[in-house]
């Protein structure tokens, strides 16, 4: 019985993860449909090598929109990024 409902919860795991969630974004809407797509293409391409589909999804990202992209995909952790522009004066 144990094991059946360890299949279970990995099965109701698996549904909850079949599609992507932004919970905030600055970026335009234009921008973040295209890398919302981007993401889940290379996560299906992908499925058993996070490292590819990151991979993928930042040389896509850098040549589409600039460089600085970073991506993270992985399981059980978190993270929060941040960033500050700075305006110099010129005299």
């Amino acid at each position: 019985m144990g094991e059946t409902e360890g299949k279970k919860d990995e099965a109701d795991y698996k549904r909850l993860q079949t599609f992507p969630l932004v919970r905030h974004s600055d970026m335009p809407e234009e921008m973040r449909v295209e890398t919302m797509e981007l993401c889940v293409t290379a996560c299906e391409k992908f499925s058993n090598n996070n490292e590819s589909a990151a991979k993928m999804i930042k040389e896509t990202m850098d040549k589409k929109f600039g460089s600085s992209w970073h991506v993270v995909i992985g399981e059980g952790f978190g993270f929060e990024i941040t960033h500050e522009r700075c305006f110099f004066k010129q005299r």
